[in-house]
């Protein structure tokens, strides 16, 4: 699970802030510099992407100290904007480090570390990384995998129009496409997705603690059996998803916190096989709209094995762009780094500052 939506919308206010200052900071008297105009245009037309790559292209090859620290600084605040915090404190220091003496940019680094140290309410809990791997119907993220998705209505707490339902199609899209352009980073062939969509509707309503209860799972197969036609758990899932990985999530469109309850380890956890991920976003307009994917991303990788970083003690530096530790802008923006990729079959396990359980096996 993740960190509640409304600490997000915290950082989306946090980020613009920044944003707005560092950009502030940058815009009087740039050094005179026909590549540094053209980049500068790039990110007046909000193509930052565009102007990040452009950044990284000309600082091997500028003598000038002035427009050294202005492209640091101007990389800085596309990373802020990115909600990639560390690396901005990085770029600032190179800004430093190139000559850049001004308390303005000395006062932004200390800002910004304040706001990264606020982002970490949940991190003592873990002090190691929990193996999960390949156990449950959702093993690896590799070849086939069946996606059932399974909207919870009430016409209540959880009502899901026509609308909701397509916007979520379009996020789940998003979710896929970032999860294959991730694999190829490792040198993967794409899972392969098929995606099914389900509707359940509860006539005792839907609550945040139901959704929560031990008796959830055993109602929702009755719901199943109702309303699909199956008898149980095990024959819906054997119809729709014979063969390959299968992911199991369920989504009501009320406004609570997600999690996913997943298989540990074969060691730990032998006859685990049912697993699924608890989705509790709700289709509304604004700032929260840019964070669905993610959560549908993060949540789902628990599914596979994933486990979170943002718990972990000695993980606040690391991964910092992980989606199992931070989020990005966008999910664009995020990551999957070697830790949430070992855990998913994707790469060896790497080096961390913390334990990983079997990192040998």
């Amino acid at each position: 699970m993740f960190r509640k939506i409304w600490v997000l919308i915290c950082l989306v206010v946090v980020a613009k802030v920044v944003f707005s200052d560092l950009k502030r900071d940058a815009e009087p008297k740039p050094p005179a510099d026909p590549r540094l105009a053209q980049i500068l245009t790039l990110v007046e037309q909000e193509k930052s992407d565009d102007a990040y790559e452009a950044i990284a292209q000309m600082l091997p090859e500028v003598r000038n100290p002035q427009v050294v620290q202005y492209l640091y600084k101007l990389r800085a605040h596309i990373e802020v904007e990115r909600r990639h915090f560390h690396y901005a404190i990085e770029s600032l220091t190179q800004a430093q480090e190139a000559g850049d003496q001004s308390m303005a940019t000395s006062a932004r680094i200390d800002e910004i570390k304040n706001w990264i140290g606020r982002m970490q309410e949940e991190r003592a809990m873990a002090d190691h990384y929990r193996d999960a791997r390949g156990n449950g119907m959702a093993g690896e993220l590799k070849g086939q995998v069946t996606i059932l998705y399974l909207y919870l209505n009430d016409n209540r707490w959880s009502k899901w129009s026509g609308k909701d339902r397509l916007q979520n199609r379009q996020y789940l899209q998003q979710v896929t496409d970032w999860y294959g352009r991730r694999a190829t980073e490792y040198g993967l062939v794409k899972p392969t997705f098929n995606t099914r969509f389900f509707f359940l509707t509860s006539p005792k309503g839907i609550t945040k603690e139901w959704l929560r209860s031990k008796a959830f799972f055993s109602d929702a197969q009755h719901l199943i059996a109702q309303q699909l036609g199956y008898g149980n758990m095990a024959q819906f899932v054997e119809a729709k998803a014979p063969r390959g990985e299968v992911a199991l999530v369920f989504h009501s469109n009320g406004e609570a916190r997600s999690f996913a309850l997943s298989c540990r380890s074969k060691e730990k956890a032998p006859r685990c096989h049912y697993e699924y991920a608890m989705l509790t976003e709700k289709m509304v307009p604004g700032a929260r709209h840019s964070y669905v994917p993610q959560v549908q991303a993060h949540e789902m990788l628990h599914l596979f094995g994933a486990a979170d970083l943002y718990r972990i003690r000695n993980a606040r530096d690391y991964a910092v762009t992980d989606i199992m530790n931070y989020y990005s802008d966008t999910l664009g923006h995020a990551t999957i780094d070697p830790i949430t990729a070992w855990s998913i079959g994707w790469a060896e396990a790497p080096n961390a500052p913390f334990k990983i359980e079997n990192k040998e096996k």
